[in-house]
C-alpha cells in the first residue's frame, strides 16, 4: 500500500466502518502491536491505515474489512481462503500479505507491506505517460499475473488505483479477489461516477462466468489508458458504458495517440479483442510480446548511434549541438528503418521457403511452426504465411475437469525438454503445431495428469484430411487413485461406447501372476466371473481350466513349462494368457 492508496475502487460510496474505539486515532494500538500512524485511504471496501508493527519495528498497512454482521459466512470464508492463497504467492510486483486477523470486536484486517510512492492512477492523472515507462509497467504487472495465473488466483479488479508504484520503480497488485467479494455492486451504481466499470471485460460486463483472461482485458485498457491518457470506452453513465464495452469496438490506439509504434498498438488491441479465446492465452503470452519490443527498444538505445554517449563526448560549440541532435535521430531512424527492413526480407526471402521445404518433406511441423511464429512477428497479415500456417497448426480447445488447470506441453521425442506453458483451462481456439506432444495438466488438490496425445484427428472423407482434436481431460482428487495406477478417458468404439477406467501403470510381470497361482487362482472359481464361450458355444468350468495350461499342462501362461516362467524373466511381462485369465487375475 501507498499513502495515496484507493479502497474498493474509484468512484466507490464511502463505508462507515466502525473499528474498535480510538483505532482510528494516531497513537492507538490494535491487537497490542500495530500502532495508527493515520490514515491512508478509504472506500467502498474498508480503510486502510499506516501503522508501526512495533514488534517487528516495520511500517505497514492495515486494512480493515466491512462489519462482519454486514459480510455473510459464505463471504468471509471466501475472503479467508483468498487471503490466504495471495501470501502463499510471494512475487515481487504482488503486494506482500503479512497476516489476516481480527480484532477482539470480530473486525477482520489485512496487514500488508506499505510502499512509500503513489498509484498509478495519480500517475495517469499527471498526462500521457512515455511508452518506455508504460511499457515497463505493464510487464512487471503481467509478470504478477502471471504468477498468480499459475496459483488459479483471478484479480477481477486490475485497474490503476490497484496498481502501486513503489519509490524504487516496483509496481504492486493489491486487492487480490476484493472485486469477487464486491460481487455486483459496481453494476447497480447510478451516477456518472465509472469506477471499476470503465475496465471490466466483456464477459465479465455481462455477469458470465470469468477467467484469468477478465485480467488480460483490464490491463489492455491501463496500458490503453497510460499511452494515450484517456480510457478506450467512455461514457456519461455506467448503463451505456457497458453497452460499448460489450458491443463497441474501441478507437485504433493510433488515431488517438499517432505516435505510438504500431507494434505496440498490436499488443494492446489483441488484449481488447472482445471475445476472450481472441486475446492472449496467458498473462506469460503477452508478456513475451511486450518483452521483445522493449529489449527492441533497449537495443536500438545501446548502438554507437546512443545519443547520451556521443553528447557526452562531443567538445563542439554550443551552435553545433542542434545540428548535431539532428543528424544522430536521422541516423538512428535510418538504422532502426534498414534493420525493421532487414528482418521482413529475412521472413520473405528466407523463413517463407523454409517453411514450405519442412512441410513439404514434413520432416517435422513442429520445426515449421516455430520458425513460423519468428516470422510472424515481422510479417504478421502476409497471406503466404497464413496458408502455411495453416499446414502446419490446427486450433484447438482444451478441457479439464475440474477447469482452473495450468497446462503445459512439450515434443514428444523430447521428454527431458522443458514444459511450456500454455494457459489455464478451459482453452478454446489456441493454435498449437501439428504433432504428438507430452502433456502436463496442474491444479492444487489434484492429482497431476500427464499424457501424450495429438493434436490431430485424421478425417479420411474431409478435403482436409488433419483435423483438430479437441483434448479433455478429468483430474482425479488427490488420493483418489491408487500411485499404481492412471485414468484412462472413455471413448466411442466400434463395439459400444467405454466409459472412464483405471489401468496399472505397468504391466503384470511373470512373478506377481505366479503369486497369482500360487494363492490358489486357478482352483478357485471366485475368481471366474465369466461364462466361457468357444465361437459362440458355452464351456464347463472343467473344458475350460483344461485349455488354460503351460507347455507342460500344468495351470498356467500357454509360455511357461512346468509351472514356472523362463529363467531371470520374473520382471518381464506375462504373456501367453486369455481374455478370461486376465480378468481372473483382476
Amino acid at each position: 500500500m501507498t499513502a495515496d492508496a484507493d479502497v474498493g475502487g474509484s468512484g466507490a460510496p464511502t463505508v462507515s466502518l466502525s473499528p474498535s474505539p480510538g483505532q482510528s486515532t494516531p497513537g492507538a494500538t490494535v491487537n497490542g502491536r500495530y500502532r495508527i500512524i493515520g490514515e491512508v485511504g478509504r472506500g467502498g471496501m474498508g480503510v486502510v491505515y499506516k501503522a508501526q508493527d512495533t514488534r517487528l519495528g516495520r511500517t505497514v498497512a492495515l486494512k480493515f474489512l466491512t462489519s462482519p454482521s454486514t459480510l455473510g459466512e459464505e463471504s468471509r470464508e471466501r475472503f479467508i481462503h483468498e487471503a490466504q492463497a495471495i501470501s502463499e504467492l510471494d512475487h515481487p510486483n504482488i503486494c506482500t500479505v503479512h497476516e489476516l486477523d481480527q480484532t477482539e470486536d470480530g473486525e477482520m484486517y489485512i496487514v500488508m507491506a506499505f510502499y512509500g510512492g503513489e498509484s498509478l492512477r495519480n500517475k495517469i492523472k499527471r498526462g500521457p505517460i512515455a511508452v518506455e515507462d508504460a511499457i515497463d509497467t505493464t510487464i512487471q504487472v503481467a509478470r504478477g499475473l502471471e504468477k498468480a495465473h499459475r496459483k488459479g488466483i483471478v484479480h477481477r479488479d486490475i485497474k490503476p488505483a490497484n496498481l502501486l508504484i513503489a519509490e524504487d520503480g516496483m509496481v504492486k497488485i493489491v486487492d487480490f479477489g476484493l472485486a469477487k467479494l464486491a460481487g455486483k455492486a459496481h453494476l447497480t451504481r447510478t451516477g456518472s461516477t465509472l469506477g471499476t466499470v470503465a475496465y471490466m471485460s466483456p464477459e465479465q460486463a455481462q455477469g458470465k462466468e470469468v477467467d484469468h483472461r477478465t485480467d488480460l482485458w483490464s490491463l489492455g485498457v491501463v496500458l490503453y489508458e497510460m499511452l494515450a491518457g484517456k480510457l478506450p470506452f467512455q461514457a456519461e453513465h455506467d448503463v451505456s458504458l457497458l453497452h460499448s464495452i460489450i458491443h463497441e469496438k474501441p478507437p485504433r490506439l493510433s488515431t488517438v495517440k499517432p505516435k505510438v509504434p504500431p507494434e505496440l498498438e498490436t499488443v494492446v488491441h489483441r488484449a481488447l479483442e472482445k471475445r476472450p479465446e481472441s486475446r492472449y492465452s496467458s498473462a506469460g503470452a503477452m508478456l513475451e510480446d511486450l518483452k521483445e519490443y522493449r529489449d527492441t527498444l533497449r537495443s536500438a538505445e545501446t548502438r554507437p548511434f546512443n545519443l547520451g554517449i556521443i553528447l557526452q563526448r562531443a567538445r563542439t560549440p554550443r551552435i553545433a549541438i542542434p545540428a548535431l541532435v539532428l543528424l544522430l535521430v536521422t541516423s538512428f531512424l535510418g538504422y532502426w528503418f534498414l534493420r525493421r527492413q532487414a528482418n521482413i526480407r529475412w521472413a520473405r526471402e528466407k523463413a517463407l521457403p523454409e517453411i514450405a521445404r519442412l512441410i513439404a518433406e514434413n520432416d517435422d511441423l513442429n520445426d515449421a511452426y516455430k520458425l513460423a511464429v519468428q516470422a510472424e512477428a515481422f510479417i504478421p497479415h502476409n497471406p503466404t504465411l497464413t496458408e502455411l500456417f495453416s499446414k502446419c497448426s490446427l486450433r484447438i480447445d482444451i478441457r479439464t475437469e475440474p477447469p482452473g488447470t495450468r497446462i503445459y506441453f512439450k515434443e514428444y521425442k523430447d521428454p527431458d525438454g522443458e514444459w511450456k506453458y500454455l494457459g489455464i483451462s478451459p482453452l478454446e481456439n489456441i493454435r498449437v503445431p501439428i504433432g504428438i506432444f507430452r502433456w502436463k495438466m496442474e491444479k492444487e488438490g489434484y492429482e497431476t495428469v500427464l499424457a501424450a496425445s495429438s493434436t490431430y484427428n485424421v478425417a479420411i472423407s474431409a478435403r482436409n484430411p488433419l483435423i483438430p482434436y479437441n483434448i479433455v481431460r478429468v483430474l482425479p482428487k488427490k488420493g483418489s487413485v491408487s500411485p499404481d495406477m492412471v485414468r484412462v478417458p472413455g471413448a466411442k468404439t466400434d463395439i459400444g461406447e467405454l466409459s472412464d477406467f483405471f489401468i496399472d501403470k505397468y504391466e503384470v510381470t511373470n512373478k506377481q501372476y505366479k503369486k497369482f497361482i500360487e494363492s490358489g487362482g486357478y482352483r478357485d472359481k471366485k475368481y471366474w466371473k465369466h461364462q466361457f464361450l468357444d465361437d459362440g458355444k458355452a464351456l464347463t468350468w472343467e473344458k475350460a481350466m483344461a485349455r488354460f495350461v503351460d507347455q507342460t499342462g500344468r495351470p498356467g501362461p500357454a509360455t511357461w513349462q512346468a509351472g514356472a516362467y523362463p529363467e531371470e524373466q520374473g520382471d518381464f511381462p506375462v504373456s501367453g494368457i486369455s481374455w478370461y485369465e486376465a480378468a481372473a487375475y483382476a
